[in-house]
């Protein structure tokens, strides 16, 4: 159990949780939270929580979420000096590239919670935020990077953040969101690759695309295989092999039914 330093609702039905205390985790894992209000009906959950890592710190760690079922209106309840009970880090996040050239981050409406800690590894990423409604944690960005003007928003119903995003101007690409806009930017990084081929006589595009995907999640270890999502490799679970994956790997026919 660890103790909440502060639980604050940043937009309607999302709120940001910090936890007190040292924890590891890399940028695109995840923990699973469980909280208590002290109700045990019949809706009382089962399971715990999986969130990504929003942020992490010397003294804590945050969560970004939003309130979805009764285990998240739980989390949402919960007030600062309460306790929370932390597993984790769980997952494969995303890549930690020596080499990494000119990098994207790609976030789509709450695709934006394991952002944050990646874009305070990858500083000099230019940072590209859609939101269908009220947009949150948008300051946070900004003062995460070099430089504000890296941060790039889109907030519309009818326009996409992939009309602000050109792939072909970058190296690699680190993206979360819904699957839709997942696929979408797989396929206009895997034409500008294509582009790429024929100008150049090359053999492969050089553009580098990692997802963070999602799937119904009980356990958080591989053990009980609801997490499974079809890649060219075989059946992998998000939750050990992912969420992260490499664009090229996933079978958007399996992720977009989700």
């Amino acid at each position: 159990m660890a103790y909440i330093i502060s639980n604050e609702q940043v937009a309607a039905d999302v709120f940001v949780m910090r936890v007190a205390g040292q924890h590891a985790g890399g940028m695109g894992q995840f923990y699973m939270l469980r909280g208590d209000d002290g109700y045990r009906g019949d809706s009382y959950p089962l399971l715990s929580r999986p969130l990504s890592i929003h942020d992490r710190g010397d003294d804590y760690i945050a969560f970004l979420y939003r309130v979805h079922g009764r285990g998240t209106a739980i989390l949402s309840r919960l007030a600062a000096g309460q306790q929370v009970l932390l597993e984790g880090p769980f997952g494969n996040g995303f890549p930690l590239l020596k080499e990494c050239g000119r990098v994207a981050l790609v976030g789509g409406g709450m695709g934006c919670a394991p952002l944050l800690l990646t874009a305070r590894h990858y500083t000099e990423a230019d940072i590209y935020l859609g939101f269908s409604g009220e947009m949150f944690a948008v300051n946070a960005f900004r003062q995460a990077v070099d430089s504000a003007e890296q941060v790039q928003v889109m907030n519309s119903r009818q326009q996409s953040v992939l009309e602000l995003l050109d792939p072909s101007r970058y190296d690699t690409i680190l993206a979360c969101g819904p699957a839709g806009m997942l696929r979408a930017l797989a396929e206009c990084t895997a034409a500008a690759n294509r582009h790429s081929m024929e100008q150049t006589g090359g053999s492969r595009g050089d553009i580098r695309l990692y997802i963070s995907t999602e799937k119904h999640m009980a356990c958080g270890i591989g053990a009980c295989l609801t997490c499974t999502v079809q890649t060219n490799g075989g059946n992998r679970r998000t939750c050990v092999e992912g969420p992260v994956f490499a664009a090229e790997e996933v079978n958007w026919d399996d992720l977009t039914t989700v």
